[in-house]
């Protein structure tokens, strides 16, 4: 049923009118920029919270008994608004389908068990008021702030600089960092995509390449693609050359970090930035605005971090 046969159908039934489209976006923007005020005078108010503790420079990827503090994060995108609609109607301009809102989404492990979600707040025009790096220091802080010994954290990413960065002006140190195995495998499909020469020999190169690097060979793969591969495009091979040599240092033996029952990184943040953007927002027909897309989400952040009722309904939570 659309939208306009389900108000009726209420009306009918009940005497009582769905909310309008906008009411409920101005509704879920102003709840989304409550939620970000709270987060931003927590991270900044708190003159009292303990220092960052010491991080390990070096962690046993594959000891299954040692102890890791998991960081994750990802970035999704969906399809962005078009900016203006045509007077009358309700089809959008046409314009370049290249525009995107995009949205980072980390995981940080709790000591307490289990993971948070945690992504940048927003005011009420869809600008950043405090970033996810400022959410993630405090919640560390909080988390793990009366430690003493080092911690053994562990970041898995997309392998992005931009969050290498990030975590090394947390810490005043650089993070040990995995290069997630989904990310991995779908650049060396895709890049091979315009590389090969036929499907047969895609094939061929794909699962060679995947063999040597889910075993952390990384110097066997670039071997194989310079000795190997005659590539139809010269250009995307050389990509994919520069892409492993740039983080040859954070592809590990994933498949042995597996067989010790730990992540690759490839199943959890999948399944987050999924739950955060993806499953409400990533369908045939929808685009965004940059300001609802990332409200919508900064409130399904609070219903998965379980402070829903504390957000919506804080009298009957304090009660």
């Amino acid at each position: 049923m659309s939208y306009e046969e389900v108000d009726g159908l209420l009306e009918r039934i009940t005497g009582k009118r769905l909310l309008s489209d906008q009411t409920i976006q101005n509704l879920v923007v102003a709840k989304a920029v409550e939620a970000s005020r709270q987060w931003q005078s927590a991270s900044q108010g708190d003159t009292a919270a303990s220092a960052l503790p010491a991080i390990m420079s070096q962690v046993d990827w594959y000891d299954a008994q040692s102890e890791e503090v998991l960081l994750l994060t990802d970035a999704i995108l969906v399809k962005q608004q078009k900016a203006h609609r045509d007077k009358g109607t309700d089809q959008s301009v046409r314009e370049p389908e290249t525009k995107r809102v995009n949205t980072d989404v980390w995981l940080v492990e709790q000591a307490t068990g289990g993971f948070l979600y945690l992504m940048a707040g927003i005011d009420a025009t869809g600008q950043e008021m405090v970033s996810a790096t400022d959410r993630f220091r405090w919640q560390f802080q909080q988390d793990y702030g009366e430690r003493t010994e080092p911690l053994p954290v562990v970041a898995i990413t997309d392998g992005a600089r931009t969050i290498r960065c990030q975590l090394a002006e947390v810490f005043g140190q650089p993070v040990p960092l995995i290069l997630d195995w989904y990310h991995l495998d779908k650049k060396v499909g895709e890049l091979m995509s315009m590389v090969a020469r036929n499907k047969q020999e895609k094939a061929i190169h794909v699962a060679r390449l995947l063999d040597h690097l889910w075993h952390g060979r990384t110097e066997a793969a670039l071997a194989y693609l310079r000795r190997e591969v005659q590539a139809k495009n010269p250009e995307p091979l050389a990509a994919l050359v520069t892409y492993l040599e740039k983080h040859r240092a954070e592809i590990i033996n994933y498949g042995r970090r597996q067989r010790a029952g730990k992540p690759i990184g490839s199943g959890r943040m999948e399944k987050g930035v999924d739950q955060v953007i993806g499953a409400r927002q990533k369908h045939k027909g929808m685009s965004w605005s940059p300001t609802g897309s990332k409200a919508l989400g900064i409130l399904k952040v609070v219903e998965l971090n379980q402070q829903w009722e504390q957000l919506w309904f804080p009298q009957q939570a304090a009660a």
